[in-house]
């Protein structure tokens, strides 16, 4: 019997060939985006972190006014501790860009040569891959340094300079403007001694700690043995020791992979709700079939065919046919078209070498077994309470329908009753209509809400910034410069969803121009900006702790207020307050705010912040998140028409024999489709109105887990006209599947009646 039931599944599969391509089609598509996505996540993130590894990426580093000493260095190798040292000269090239000149690294942070091969002799040199991709540099060519020829014998990239931010405290990366060079050692040295580079030489050390001490104790050991330097101000108790920075605190370090975490969070999250709607959909047409060949199901019943036979009978398509499109899909992401392209947006913008696509068990199994798996289990649980009734009323059709026909409807028009009778018996495959609609526009909202959270982050932080220049200061002179506006900034930790942000703790005056943050004093009154509100579901009168990693305190504060400023996580406070929170002078200051340039000694700086790199930040987001969006969003348009027209050609299947009858009863073309076409668009219309609203505010509720990895203003507001454009789409998404599902309104001939007599 199960020859003969298996010659059944392959004329089943011709008979429909257009639905069951379709549905694969569907699948397909759906097991695409989440491989490519999640695959190209999985490739930057284990390919950075064996590149870490293969190039001795360090633990940290820290800054020193001077150089140490070799009694220095002896007392941290004793301790177990390898240090290298990572000094830079900062040059200004010939169109304006900044090249960042180092010597080559023996130990640690090593430098990988993508393309030739790492200097060997004098006069050659090593550029970052970024910057000469963007100023169209390539291996052999020459370029000019200080007046000095070097040949480009390799393109390459380091570890320690993943995002290739010229300051700690940058917003974006623009390679067009900067990128490092590795040189000899000696030609460093001449370099150096023409003293003429931007700024001073950058007293930078690497440090790998092997497991002999924490980041802390490091810090606590050079405090302890690293003497003030001469004729230079001590500052904070710290000697000449500036600041000491853990890779995990490093913006520049495993940034490539932190920053797809959220395309891998992405991708599984559509993947699970993809996989739920392929198997209802399945489902459906499965039902469908089973009411549909209701007789002979029922005489085989009779003859003697099992329950189970009959089973695994209209299971073995649908498992068949989502394993087949399940593999293409996995294979379509995994392939050039799918993990390379997912990939090119983090090679863009991150200097990082080039990863073989790497093949993860669990997403094989997620992308080949899982569909099946989830077909079978929604269908037997369908089919099999199909199949418990008796032999004879599936003979005789004995279906279940709806009682439309004892609602009384009153005198309302043939059309609209007719049409709302239809409805009621149909209601299963209408709501299979609204579910399809609602999974899609889930999907949709991922994209959606990535676009305007993005948008929001470019135009919010560009109004909220009202200052020109930022300059953040190694050790600030004596006096604050004239047109500064003094301010006292630390940077702390404060945790959520399991990641720690940087939270600028900063101290300003009431009057401070630049923020509507009318600080008062106290040790723990502070104002937060509305990004870090949002980020930390913080509202005014709440109490939250802040976190010196490095110094281990913890520091309580009470939100007396919120401050509109979306532009980063801070908290604002009053500046003699912070001051004696911080144990310092009672006119210490580290930053200066200012709406001109001033004319500070750069070697006084860490870093030049300005309005117009906010501005480029904001807009780098929008394009680097551009790519998604379009996938996302156009992937789930395509869906939610496959899954209309699919679940719309079921309904019209089942009124094959009411459509019949009006044909000959001599009803026209253009009637029948006002009876069961145009009331189809009255379900889409409704569904619509309730899954555009639902499905945003569910997603709303997702989201800050999807994007728990990022340091930014959660503003996900719609514009009126977003929610007014959707819902448009929507229904022109229905119009354009109407002229294929008339084709199969033509094609049921008058005599389909016939067939069904008793």
């Amino acid at each position: 019997m199960q020859k003969v039931l298996r010659k059944r599944i392959l004329r089943e599969f011709w008979k429909n060939l257009p639905r069951y391509l379709a549905l694969g089609l569907m699948i397909i598509l759906g097991m695409y985006i989440v491989i490519s996505l999640v695959a190209a996540a999985d490739t930057i993130m284990l390919g950075s972190a064996d590149a870490a590894k293969e190039q001795f990426v360090e633990d940290g580093q820290f800054s020193l006014l001077v150089p140490i000493n070799g009694q220095e260095k002896q007392k941290l190798t004793d301790e177990g501790i390898d240090v290298e040292p990572h000094f830079y000269l900062d040059y200004e090239m010939e169109d304006d860009s900044v090249l960042r000149v180092m010597s080559l690294r023996q130990d640690i942070d090593r430098v990988w040569a993508d393309v030739g091969r790492l200097p060997e002799r004098d006069g050659e040199i090593l550029l970052e891959r970024r910057y000469c991709e963007e100023n169209g540099i390539s291996a052999g060519d020459e370029i000019w340094v200080e007046g000095e020829a070097f040949t480009v014998c390799g393109i390459g990239t380091s570890p320690d300079y993943d995002a290739p931010y010229r300051n700690l405290s940058d917003n974006v990366v623009d390679s067009s403007q900067f990128g490092t060079a590795f040189v000899t050692e000696a030609d460093y040295q001449s370099l150096k001694a023409k003293e003429e580079g931007l700024q001073a030489e950058e007293y930078v050390y690497a440090y790998r700690l092997n497991d002999k001490l924490t980041d802390r104790e490091l810090k606590e050991l050079l405090q302890e043995f690293i003497l003030p330097a001469d004729g230079v101000r001590e500052l904070s108790g710290i000697s000449k020791l500036i600041h000491l920075l853990p890779a995990k605190d490093n913006i520049r370090i495993g940034a490539a992979a932190e920053d797809v975490v959220i395309n891998k969070a992405t991708g599984l999250f559509a993947g699970v709700l993809l996989i739920i709607l392929f198997a209802y959909v399945i489902s459906v047409f499965v039902v469908h079939s089973i009411e549909k060949e209701s007789e002979v199901i029922g005489t085989l019943y009779a003859l003697g065919v099992k329950r189970k036979e009959l089973l695994l009978h209209y299971l073995l398509l649908p498992v068949l046919l989502t394993l087949a499109a399940g593999s293409i899909g996995t294979v379509l992401g995994y392939s050039s078209l799918g993990v390379k392209v997912q990939m090119q947006d983090t090679y863009r913008y991150f200097s990082i070498p080039d990863f073989p696509v790497v093949y993860r068990p669990y997403l094989l199994i997620y992308g080949i077994v899982m569909p099946p798996v989830a077909a079978a289990l929604t269908n037997f649980l369908v089919i099999y309470g199909k199949l418990k009734r008796p032999a004879l009323a599936l003979i005789r059709r004995e279906l279940k329908s709806a009682k439309a026909e004892n609602i009384n409807l009153g005198k309302m028009k043939f059309t609209t009753a007719f049409r709302i009778r239809h409805f009621i018996r149909e209601k299963r495959t209408a709501l299979t209509v609204f579910l399809g609609m609602f999974l899609s526009l889930l999907v949709c909202m991922i994209g959606l809400n990535c676009y305007v959270l993005c948008e929001h982050v470019r135009t919010e932080s560009v109004a909220d910034t009202r200052y020109e220049y930022l300059y953040t200061y190694k050790y600030p002179e004596e006096t604050v410069p004239a047109g500064g506006e003094e301010a006292f900034g630390v940077t702390l930790k404060k945790e959520v969803l399991g990641y720690h942000f940087d939270v600028v703790l900063l101290g300003i005056h009431p009057d401070n121009p630049y923020f509507d943050a009318p600080v008062e004093k106290g040790q723990s009154h502070v104002m937060i900006s509305s990004a870090m509100a949002s980020k930390y579901g913080l509202e005014e009168g709440d109490t939250f702790a802040l976190e010196d990693e490095n110094q281990d305190k913890s520091y309580v504060f009470d939100v007396m207020g919120i401050v509109p400023y979306s532009a980063g996580m801070f908290v604002f406070m009053d500046i003699n307050s912070m001051r004696e929170l911080m144990n310092e002078k009672e006119d210490y200051y580290n930053m200066v705010f200012a709406d001109h340039a001033l004319d500070i000694d750069s070697g006084r700086l860490y870093a030049v912040s300005s309005k117009a790199a906010v501005e480029k930040s904001g807009g780098v987001f929008v394009e680097k998140m551009w790519p998604m969006i379009r996938m996302v969003t156009i992937a789930s348009a395509l869906l939610f028409l496959v899954v209309m027209y699919l679940m719309l050609k079921v309904m019209i299947d089942r009124c094959a024999v009411p459509i019949s009858m009006l044909k000959v009863f001599g009803y026209r073309k253009k009637e029948i489709k006002r009876l069961f076409l145009d009331g189809n668009m009255v379900i889409v219309a409704l569904s619509a109105a309730v899954s555009i609203p639902v499905s945003k505010l569910l997603m709303d509720k997702a989201y800050p887990y999807l994007v728990a990895n990022v340091a930014v203003n959660l503003n996900l507001a719609f514009e009126w006209w977003m929610y007014a454009e959707l819902f448009a789409a929507i229904l022109v998404l229905y119009l354009l599947s109407i002229p294929l599902l008339m084709r199969r309104v033509d094609r049921i001939l008058p005599a389909e009646v016939l067939k069904n007599r008793e």
